[in-house]
């Protein structure tokens, strides 16, 4: 695809430089440089996301819930032809300014655990309901089915001039337990750190602000364990759920994630108690 071509379709002018990032499992990334600044360019798999429309239509509907929010941030998807997305030669391609990091004065995990319990009070205090794009967390648990993001691991937070939550492919309907569980998976993965787990579980909490049931609280420790459980299946499925990597690197992602199981196994009680007391 010749990314003048979109970028033209974009309105952003000539583009003066192309970094395609490597960071994602799925989608084709890219950050661009053009007269107009610099921007991050996505291309939606198909193979994954077989209904991108689905996506884009929940993107707006976040947009529209972050209207007049003035703590976190999200990114802004450029408009093309009154769509929030291109459509070109078969593929879609969205856009958004890129957004600049910079050193963060507080702590990481608590800003972390704040800044994705802060978005899903947002996105469920408002009078809408996310779209499904792709069969993921089928939990069955008891609880109530709320708008979720579905990927809140730590590269999907970024501390800029405010702090910004990205990466929208996955928002769903679907269990809080999910976004946390999958949150302390992603910050742990080379070692249960107690203290760091503690720092996103206040974090989290006080971005909520009293959303859950006490049904909710009691699901998060499950929560923890059922994402690590269902992405070790999906490494065990090999890379045709991950493109990106080859199907020893599955195999091997997919051991370490059992063995991170285990270690949160040993620590069940201890998190269940810490929770409980986060959420008091």
């Amino acid at each position: 695809m010749d990314l003048r071509k979109i970028a033209e379709s974009f309105d952003l002018g000539d583009i003066s430089e192309v970094s395609e990032l490597r960071s994602g499992h799925i989608n084709r990334t890219c950050r661009i440089s053009c007269s107009s600044g610099r921007y991050i360019l996505q291309s939606l798999n198909r193979e994954i996301f077989t209904e991108p429309e689905i996506i884009m239509r929940n993107i707006s509907r976040i947009e529209e819930a972050f209207r007049d929010e003035k703590i976190i941030s999200i990114p802004r998807y450029l408009s093309c032809g009154g769509r929030n997305y291109a459509e070109l030669d078969g593929e879609v391609w969205r856009i958004y300014r890129y957004i600049e990091e910079y050193p963060l004065s507080g702590n990481r995990n608590r800003a972390h655990g704040y800044a994705v319990g802060r978005f899903l009070k947002i996105v469920n205090s408002c009078a809408t309901e996310f779209e499904t794009p792709i069969d993921l967390h089928g939990f069955g648990l008891k609880l109530p089915l709320r708008n979720i993001h579905g990927d809140t691991k730590a590269d999907n937070i970024i501390f800029g001039r405010k702090t910004t939550v990205i990466d929208f492919d996955t928002a769903m309907r679907g269990y809080i337990c999910a976004d946390y569980g999958d949150m302390i998976r992603s910050v742990t993965a080379s070692g249960i750190d107690m203290q760091a787990v503690r720092e996103i579980t206040e974090g989290f909490a006080e971005g909520l602000g009293g959303l859950l049931t006490l049904p909710e609280v009691d699901s998060l420790y499950p929560g923890i364990v059922l994402i690590i459980q269902e992405l070790a299946g999906r490494y065990h499925g090999g890379n045709k759920n991950f493109p990106n990597k080859t199907a020893e690197e599955c195999r091997i992602r997919e051991k370490e994630l059992m063995m991170q199981l285990e270690k949160f196994n040993e620590h069940r009680d201890e998190i269940r108690e810490m929770i409980k007391n986060c959420f008091s």
